[in-house]
């Protein structure tokens, strides 16, 4: 009987070492390569949280200075959709100028996200301070206008004859 009874217990460690090696070949196969993959996982979450933090940080700060942007130049983003009117336009010139006429030249329809009129202007004036006043004061017109050369100033008398181009810019 007490052969039976140490062959049962060298079966039972034989059983139980079987077990552990069973468990470990598991732990090394299954287990650890599912931690290792958990590690870069939660590595790779990380990162992307930051990332994302970040770049909202980030958008947070353009809508600001987007925001900001518009409030501040609101008149001539406002500009660019406004129509422009040839009588209204004399009549703003005639402010500083006398003998105000335009003619208008060819549209430019390129492929950018604007038309461009041309016009051609022609004034008479006092003195060239009163053209500088004139583009001053183009700032605040209600549409974008932008002076080209060639800008001719022939002084006639007590007068100074003015011919210029101009652009106008209009959202299409």
């Amino acid at each position: 009987m007490a052969k039976n009874s140490t062959d049962s217990t060298i079966k039972f460690l034989i059983y139980v070492l079987l077990f552990l090696i069973f468990i470990l070949l598991m732990l090394v196969l299954f287990i650890i390569p599912s931690i290792k993959h958990y590690k870069t996982t939660r590595s790779d979450l990380a990162t992307y949280t930051s990332q994302n933090k970040h770049l909202s940080q980030k958008q947070v700060e353009l809508s600001r200075s987007i925001k900001a942007y518009k409030k501040e130049h609101a008149q001539m983003l406002h500009s660019f959709s406004a129509d422009f009117n040839n009588t209204k336009f004399i009549a703003f010139a005639q402010k500083y100028f006398t003998n105000v006429s335009l003619s208008k030249g060819k549209e430019k329809d390129s492929q950018s996200q604007f038309k461009e009129y041309t016009f051609k202007a022609s004034s008479q004036s006092k003195t060239p301070v009163e053209f500088y006043k004139f583009i001053d004061a183009l700032q605040h017109y209600p549409s974008i206008i932008k002076i080209n050369f060639p800008i001719t100033l022939v002084s006639k008398g007590k007068n100074i004859d003015l011919d210029f181009n101009m652009s106008i810019y209009k959202a299409k």
